[in-house]
């Protein structure tokens, strides 16, 4: 299974904060990073031929996963990180290779807390529940993902040091 993942902070604010939702279907990890997986495509992908498949399907994905699942555009931006996720009980099923862009809300990070605070950014799924901007400083106030607390805490300091205090890495470590 092949997963997009959108990672939308705010560096604008002090700390920087971070968009995350609440996924319904996760008894444990039941925050993360908004995303979802390529769905297939027609064809047998055997048979030689065939319409080639677009450049962009990874991104693709990920604008419909995010706007099925909170109703915003969005723009996606580099490829941060590469994680292949073997079976986790958080999220029993096949193995996953998930890609991790960094993106931003179209229309930016103030339209999009406008439209959490007044109601018109809200969930558009069951399979999630909440939608908040969380300050990096307090990620550990919520039940990460695994996949996603190894991002925070292994690869977005070695990127944007300035992003995380210290005090935030010696607590996640």
């Amino acid at each position: 299974m092949v997963g997009a993942v959108a990672v939308m902070i705010d560096d604008t604010t002090s700390p920087p904060e971070v968009l995350l939702v609440q996924h319904s279907y996760r008894a444990k990890g039941s925050w993360g990073l908004p995303g979802g997986s390529l769905e297939s495509v027609e064809g047998d992908p055997s048979a030689p031929g065939g319409d080639p498949s677009r450049d962009d399907v990874i991104e693709a994905t990920l604008r419909r996963e995010v706007w099925e699942e909170i109703g915003i555009g969005l723009e996606v931006g580099p490829l941060l990180r590469v994680d292949a996720i073997p079976y986790v009980s958080e999220e029993p099923g096949p193995y996953r290779l998930d890609f991790y862009f960094k993106c931003r809300p179209e229309g930016g990070f103030e339209s999009l807390r406008d439209g959490i605070r007044t109601g018109a950014v809200a969930p558009r799924s069951p399979e999630v529940i909440r939608i908040r901007m969380v300050p990096l400083t307090r990620l550990d106030d919520y039940d990460l993902y695994s996949s996603d607390r190894r991002f925070f805490r292994d690869d977005l300091p070695k990127r944007e040091p300035a992003w995380i205090s210290s005090d935030h890495q010696s607590e996640a470590s």
